[in-house]
């Protein structure tokens, strides 16, 4: 009876835990480099001649390993998706987009978790 009851427990707390399982953006953040695994020249407008820019993402996570997707969008339509590894509760990945001269206007990048839930974005200008 009492290995019964313990394989209940075992059970329920499994299923309980998956169940809340959550990946989160902890911070987001537009740069034009990454220096030591942190964002550099942080904005939220940028120059037509940028040349690259780069989107850092700390995600937070109950589930590892498991992967988040940067979207870039460039006047609403996607530019580019890019599939990141997350290896460890707390994580800082980052993606890149080089910039050509003539996109200027709206940019954002949204940031999906493995199960497709939207948890995060952050929106730029090229000028």
């Amino acid at each position: 009876m009492k290995k019964l009851l313990f394989f209940i427990l075992i059970t329920t707390f499994v299923f309980v835990s998956g169940v809340f399982a959550d990946t989160s953006v902890n911070r987001i953040a537009i740069a034009t480099d990454i220096v030591d695994r942190e964002p550099a020249g942080v904005s939220e407008t940028f120059s037509a001649n940028v040349g690259k820019i780069y989107c850092f993402t700390e995600i937070v996570t109950d589930k590892y390993p498991t992967k988040v997707v940067h979207i870039w969008l460039y006047d609403n339509n996607i530019i580019a998706e890019v599939p990141l590894q997350v290896n460890s509760n707390k994580w800082r990945t980052y993606s890149s987009k080089r910039i050509l001269p003539n996109w200027e206007g709206e940019w954002k990048v949204e940031v999906y978790a493995e199960d497709g839930k939207l948890i995060g974005s952050k929106s730029f200008t090229v000028k």
